[in-house]
């Protein structure tokens, strides 16, 4: 008996379907271009995907940090390492909406600002290391937790680094096949 339910519920479900396919129709030239360009803007926006979330992470970094010194009442010459990380990350953020709309693959002012940044991180490790968690973090207990922080943030600087070079030279190869394949769909697509 279940047997036969499940049988005829299978028929109707089939049945339901083949008259759903029936009453679709077919897109119109609008629709079709305007997928086109959602192809194309989604392959653009995965090509810096990598770019945007690790720059969060420098963003949101810096914005503790300041937070933080803000809050114990750190040294004002201390905010400047902090306010460092949180221009570079909204440096970041800005230029790739920027290239997002447009039609310019490299980030030239957040590359070479990263390149600062990963410079001036370095100066803030040597100075943690030689002073003491004191001068640039005072809310952590030991200067090995400053340390750490400040090579999660060279990391993730060299990483975006990284990548911006990749984009640049087009060496990201399946997000730029997959950008370049949206693209020239979009041209033949248009071309009809």
């Amino acid at each position: 008996m279940k047997k036969g339910k499940r049988k005829e519920r299978a028929r109707a479900e089939q049945e339901r379907l083949r008259a759903r396919s029936r009453t679709r129709r077919e897109p119109t030239e609008e629709e079709i271009s305007f997928r086109h360009l959602q192809q194309v803007n989604t392959a653009k926006w995965n090509r810096y995907m990598l770019i945007r979330y690790l720059d969060s992470g420098v963003f949101f970094v810096g914005l503790y940090w300041a937070v933080m010194l803000f809050a114990l009442g750190g040294s004002p010459v201390a905010l400047i390492a902090p306010a460092a990380e949180l221009a570079v990350g909204a440096c970041v953020l800005i230029e790739v909406n920027r290239v997002l709309t447009s039609d310019v693959e490299y980030l030239k002012v957040s590359h070479r600002a990263l390149i600062v940044s990963l410079v001036l991180s370095g100066i803030e490790a040597i100075v943690t290391v030689a002073v003491g968690q004191d001068a640039l973090f005072p809310f952590f207990s030991t200067p090995v937790a400053g340390v750490a922080l400040i090579a999660i943030l060279i990391a993730l600087k060299a990483v975006i680094a990284w990548r911006i070079v990749l984009v640049r030279d087009r060496r990201d190869k399946k997000r730029y096949d997959l950008y370049l394949m949206a693209l020239e769909n979009a041209h033949t697509r248009k071309g009809r």
